[in-house]
């Protein structure tokens, strides 16, 4: 995907701001095996036993028979090293470029495949046979989970669409199911259910969701957005581009006479039928065009005429058409390269996509197709590193096969800039010493501003993994692929700077074809241009080139464990916050009461610790009762959405047979016991206080009541009334209140002693509804969250009467993500106005802000700083006095750290 909403350096579409899962979490730590290399790494205690991630010439035999042969004879060979059975791995395809090949295996485990699990062997031609130069990859060596599921494929789909409300919001949702995928962790594996769900945000935005429910336990495991002929004779034509030049098309007369834009002459048409096709879907949502084959409902682009002019130059047809063809021939020429698939075939763009019947200003590759919208009234398929990177996903896709998240996401990004720029800097003539040259979109605003003002990125931002990479959630552009991946299109591209622009292209190109595998990060990529470049036959002074640019932008061994600094205690190292993959991105980053904190969290695949996928860590704060820390896990289940008080945590069990509401007394210590596990219902969002208990009770035909279990035992439904859609549950102070309304556009308030309820409904209720809900003593505070517009406010009402509801006053141009609120402070983190258009600002923007809640309920309150760390701050969570936790991005991992009194100022 292209984001269009951006400013330079740190602009990304995204859907909320919520804590940050890091590339680290994705990528176990890399080992080597051979020359010139570190030792290979002994994986043990609780990380994921892995391959080494690279091998060079662990032998000089040469094997008989074919690439694949010989490689997989490797593998069998050297098993102590690789420690993966050989009948696990499937070879995929073979790569050829003279007498070097690169052959991919998958690997499966029971005949299950293993998520993002590939290995690619290096080999050359040698003596009538071949000998492995290098392995490259991720392979699992330690998988032992069942391939028979406990849950079935039918009950894991409609469990998807129940815990994850995002997924049951989205528009014109279809869903596809692929089978059984193991999904590594240092326990021996998972078993999950795959499907994707397409469809758009109420916003606009696509989504192609990827979710994996565990075949086991029924939770979900991941969730991410993965949006990323006519019988005629070939003929000439004239089109009119955008910017008024004209241009020769190749285009197809019809038998009618008329005119397509449908190119036959390339070389993939002779040999396999392949075509350049382009498509004008005339303003029909881009809902309608997302995913498979283009419908016979949209037509190519025709013309009466053999001029292209008119509707084909506004809808951007003519430059999309134009544009692909250069992509195609770039690659065939500079890279040799048969089209996307490098089979020859069809190479296909739509344009002129709508989202509710307005410009969408966007471009993506949907996994068969580019397809591109509107910015600002330009077409986005004027840029010619626009199709050149959408096209270069593609390529991507079905080479290396970089999964969109995180590191590897990120990279996937980096190479589709750096390959759309090469096209642009090579088409326009544009030195590479030139300060524009590595500006991605400067084009599309068409001439209306300057180049450096409308670019979406740049290159030559010069930005440092050890400085600059910015975590993020899986919710948030998918863990930062368009934030960060610049750092590692930074170094590329000075490499190109620096060689023969050819030669850096066809390294990098190299690198992605035979080295990269789905799971590769930014020192994978160093290890693959280093190991692309000696099968090029490079100088050594190349090759000093290329550890240059990648030390220059901090892409060095471990350098995710080089960061800045923060001024408080870490309580929760590396953590993945479960609200992440559950989609609640109100949530905070600990439950706090008193001395005791709770801290949810997740493993989304478990790559690097051997902890409960999804459990509860439960700690005190003070020093005198010693190590208290206890985790609350179990194996066959996820224990979710924690709550305090004074003498027990609750919290919400999912296993495959249901979805309860559980316990641990002793402020967490206690053992595990069930308070309500109803066989015919599933209850979730506990919350409890003073020994009452209100939960959310989901009844089969979609009723979602509130419960309520008194202190004494008696237990009473609230919402009586049918049809009720409850959710964002809180209790304090004898009330209860939760989001009503099928699109959750009320505030309902419930007082336990009257058993009276009292009702709101949100401003702007087409596009807005209620986030987290929290209690004073005698007031209540809520969010208002626009999908629309992704801006947010707080507003706060005394409990006594909602209709003297009012909004709080925050400093101006804030936009804001998660609160936290007492009788006493009020804190929230920030985001700047760019992020309420739902883009990331980065951490010198992301800080959390505290003021006193009289003052600011007042219209008087002063904000001061809750930290002075140097990452962004997330999800703040407040105790007694000026006790606070929060989710901190100093390092590449997310940390929850605390601190006993606020920072106040930080000059």
């Amino acid at each position: 995907m292209f984001p269009t909403r951006q400013r330079r350096l740190r602009r990304v579409l995204a859907a909320a701001v919520v804590a940050a899962a890091t590339g680290s979490t994705l990528l176990t730590s890399p080992a080597w095996a051979g020359e010139q290399a570190p030792p290979a790494t002994t994986v043990a205690g609780d990380r994921v036993p892995v391959a080494p991630a690279m091998t060079q010439r662990l032998d000089d035999t040469v094997r008989e028979g074919t690439p694949a042969q010989a490689a997989r004879a490797h593998l069998k060979a050297h098993q102590d090293t690789y420690k993966v059975p050989v009948a696990d791995l499937e070879a995929v395809s073979t790569n050829k470029d003279g007498r070097q090949s690169s052959v991919r295996f998958r690997q499966k485990h029971d005949g299950v495949p293993v998520f993002g699990a590939e290995y690619a062997v290096q080999t050359e031609a040698a003596d009538g046979g071949q000998s492995v130069t290098s392995t490259t990859g991720t392979l699992y060596t330690d998988l032992s989970v069942s391939t028979t599921p406990s849950v079935t494929e039918a009950a894991a789909e409609q469990r998807m669409f129940f815990l994850d409300g995002k997924l049951s919001r989205v528009k014109g949702a279809k869903t596809e199911g692929h089978g059984l995928i193991v999904l590594p962790d240092a326990l021996g594996g998972k078993l999950a259910w795959h499907f994707t769900v397409t469809g758009a945000e109420a916003n606009g935005s696509p989504v192609r969701q990827e979710v994996y429910v565990d075949a086991n336990i029924g939770g979900i495991a991941l969730s991410y957005n993965n949006i990323d002929a006519a019988d005629a004779a070939p003929a000439k034509g004239t089109g009119v581009r955008v910017d008024g030049s004209e241009a020769e098309l190749n285009i197809n007369k019809e038998t009618d006479g008329s005119y397509t834009l449908v190119d036959s002459t390339r070389d993939m048409f002779a040999r396999t039928g392949g075509q350049i096709r382009t498509y004008d879907a005339q303003r029909k949502s881009y809902l309608a065009v997302a995913g498979g084959p283009v419908t016979e409902d949209i037509s190519p682009a025709a013309s009466a005429s053999d001029r292209f002019d008119g509707t084909n130059t506004s809808s951007g047809a003519v430059d999309a058409h134009l544009n692909a063809a250069k992509v195609y021939e770039f690659y065939k020429n500079e890279i040799g390269r048969d089209g996307v698939d490098g089979k020859g075939g069809t190479i296909y763009s739509v344009v002129n996509v709508a989202s509710n019947g307005k410009d969408y200003a966007n471009a993506f590759w949907d996994g068969s197709k580019m397809v591109y919208g509107h910015m600002n009234g330009v077409p986005l398929s004027v840029g010619l590193d626009v199709v050149g990177h959408e096209m270069t996903h593609g390529v991507t896709e079905h080479s290396a096969g970089l999964v969109y998240l995180n590191q590897s996401g990120a990279l996937n990004e980096a190479i589709s800039d750096y390959m759309g720029n090469a096209m642009e800097t090579a088409d326009k003539g544009i030195p590479m010493s030139d300060p524009t040259s590595g500006l991605i979109g400067e084009y599309l605003c068409n001439g209306t501003k300057p180049l450096d003002e409308c670019a979406l990125r740049d290159l030559n931002d010069g930005r440092s993994a050890q400085n600059d990479y910015d975590p993020m959630t899986l919710d948030f552009d998918n863990g930062g692929v368009h934030a960060n991946s610049t750092i590692v299109g930074g170094a590329m591209w000075d490499i190109r700077k620096s060689l023969a622009p050819k030669l850096a292209d066809q390294i990098v190109y190299r690198a992605a074809q035979n080295y990269l595998t789905p799971l590769s990060g930014f020192t994978d990529m160093r290890n693959a241009m280093t190991l692309a470049a000696k099968s090029l036959k490079v100088s050594g002074g190349d090759l000093a080139v290329i550890r240059k640019a990648f030390d220059s932008h901090g892409i060095v061994d471990r350098w995710e464990q080089q960061a800045g600094t923060h001024d408080g205690t870490t309580i929760g190292a590396h953590v993945l916050p479960a609200y992440e993959v559950y989609g609640g991105v109100d949530e905070q980053a600990a439950q706090i009461n008193g001395d005791v904190y709770a801290i949810s969290h997740g493993d989304a695949i478990a790559w690097d610790r051997g902890g409960a996928a999804f459990g509860i860590t439960v700690g005190r704060f003070s020093k005198q009762h010693g190590n208290s820390e206890h985790e609350l896990a179990q194996d066959d289940a996820y224990l979710l959405d924690p709550s305090l008080d004074d003498n027990r945590i609750v919290f919400t069990r999912i296993t495959a047979d249901g979805i309860g509401i559980y316990a641990a007394g002793n402020k967490g210590q206690g053992a595990i016991k069930k308070l309500v596990d109803d066989p015919g219902a599933d209850e979730t969002e506990p919350v409890t206080d003073h020994g009452a208990l209100a939960w959310i009770r989901t009844t089969p035909d979609g009723e979602q009541d509130v419960m309520l279990r008194r202190a004494d035992g008696t237990t009473v439904n609230v919402t009586p009334e049918p049809g009720t859609k409850a959710g964002r549950l809180a209790m304090k102070h004898g009330s209860i209140a939760w989001a009503g309304g099928a699109d959750h556009s009320y505030v309902r308030l419930y007082d336990i002693a009257t058993g009276t309820t009292q009702s709101k409904r949100i401003g702007g209720f087409l596009f807005n509804s209620v986030g987290d809900i929290q209690f004073t003593a005698d007031r209540i505070f809520w969010r208002e969250n626009s999908s629309l517009f992704g801006s947010t406010n707080f507003v706060s009402a005394p409990l006594n009467d909602l209709a003297k509801w009012a909004k709080l006053r925050l400093p101006t141009g804030t936009y804001l993500a998660q609160f936290s609120v007492t009788d006493d402070y009020f804190a929230y983190s920030t985001y700047d106005a760019w992020s309420g258009l739902g883009a990331w600002s980065g951490p010198d923007k992301i800080k959390v802000q505290v003021a006193g809640t009289a003052d600011l309920v007042a219209g008087t309150g002063a904000f001061s700083r809750a930290s002075c760390s140097s990452g962004a701050q997330l999800a703040p969570s407040l105790g007694d006095g000026q006790r606070v936790a929060w989710l901190d991005t100093t390092a590449a991992d997310t940390d929850v750290v605390t601190r006993a009194t606020f920072a106040g100022t930080c000059e």
